[in-house]
């Protein structure tokens, strides 16, 4: 504010100009506005003192409502009390202590038209030869896409990965799920897709660039479908004499590793209890060998008539027999009680 003071003098006269400080107005106040959301943000002269608040306030009518009051940061969030379909204006001032600063106000603000609608989410897949898109329409901050617009379709665009400059273009595409076809086999292909608001002729921001391979379309050429006969044929004559011959060997390895025949009984019992068999052996070979005992035998051939006699030649022959076996008897009764005697021992 300036005061004007006048002085006369001898013909001299002057003014002084008295200043005083003012609050510095909120500069380049603006709208910010994506999905339905509603921010207020604005910037602060050079010139102007580092304590300031703001206070913002919105209006729908003719009265003004206070939504940010007494704070410090530069913007201020409308989103929860705004309609996608309403008519607002909003206006911001700084205020310095007891002193404030000028309300500086916006334009019209609607909605439904002046939000920017954010990038859909895009899911590409190969099949059969082509490419098949998915598409999700980006989530509103207020209300769903679908709800506040009654028509809502899509602008896509893809091209050949490195081939950028040729560009296909496909606009006002209302279906979610979109295929692509007529491509090249085993080639990368890249799409980005935007929403398109017709009624007024409103875009959105593009999505990220997704890429995908394609594949073949399933079918094959005749000369393929030779080539793949005659190796298969191949193949399987040489596998099968292979597999033949390695079960023939196999099976004969393991005969000869895990044989079937069983061994007799008794050849059993001498390998299960080998101790005691080798003791009797043992013993068996340390028994000396015993000279052989044999007697002389005479055979008489001559009957004598009448009955023996004691004293006779027949009786008296007939004595020395049994005299020699009576004597031969007791040797072999030494004999056996001997190697008894020697078993005993060496167990």
């Amino acid at each position: 504010m300036v005061f004007p003071f006048y002085s006369k003098s001898c013909f001299f006269s002057f003014s002084v100009s008295v200043v005083l400080a003012i609050v510095p107005d909120p500069k380049n106040v603006r709208v910010t506005s994506v999905n339905m959301g509603a921010v207020l943000e604005w910037d602060v002269s050079h010139q102007a003192p580092g304590n300031l608040t703001y206070t913002a306030e919105y209006s729908s009518d003719t009265a003004f409502k206070a939504v940010c009051q007494n704070q410090t940061e530069q913007r201020c969030d409308f989103t929860t009390v705004i309609s996608p379909y309403g008519i607002y204006v909003f206006q911001v001032r700084a205020e310095l202590q007891e002193e404030t600063s000028q309300w500086v106000k916006t334009s019209e603000f609607i909605p439904d038209s002046n939000t920017l609608i954010g990038a859909p989410t895009v899911r590409l897949v190969s099949k059969n030869g082509s490419l098949e898109m998915d598409i999700r329409e980006p989530v509103l901050r207020v209300s769903s896409l679908k709800e506040v617009y009654s028509r809502v379709s899509y602008n896509i665009k893809y091209w050949r990965e490195g081939y950028e400059d040729q560009v296909t273009m496909m606009s006002d595409i209302q279906q979610t799920r979109v295929g692509l076809s007529r491509l090249e086999p085993w080639t990368r292909y890249c799409v980005q897709v935007q929403v398109f608001i017709k009624t007024f002729q409103k875009r959105g921001e593009f999505s990220e660039v997704t890429c995908e391979t394609t594949t073949t379309n399933g079918r094959m050429e005749p000369w393929k479908i030779g080539v793949v006969l005659v190796v298969s044929f191949v193949a399987v004559s040489v596998t099968f004499p292979l597999l033949f011959l390695l079960t023939c060997y196999s099976y004969k390895g393991l005969k000869f590793l895990f044989p079937t025949a069983k061994l007799p009984e008794h050849f059993r019992q001498y390998l299960i209890e080998p101790s005691s068999h080798s003791n009797i052996f043992m013993a068996m070979q340390n028994i000396p060998q015993m000279d052989e005992q044999y007697h002389e035998v005479s055979v008489i051939s001559e009957w004598m008539e009448g009955p023996l006699e004691e004293g006779g030649p027949l009786y008296s022959h007939s004595e020395r027999l049994q005299g020699r076996e009576e004597e031969a008897g007791k040797e072999m009764e030494e004999d056996e009680e001997k190697y008894s005697n020697t078993v005993t021992h060496v167990d």
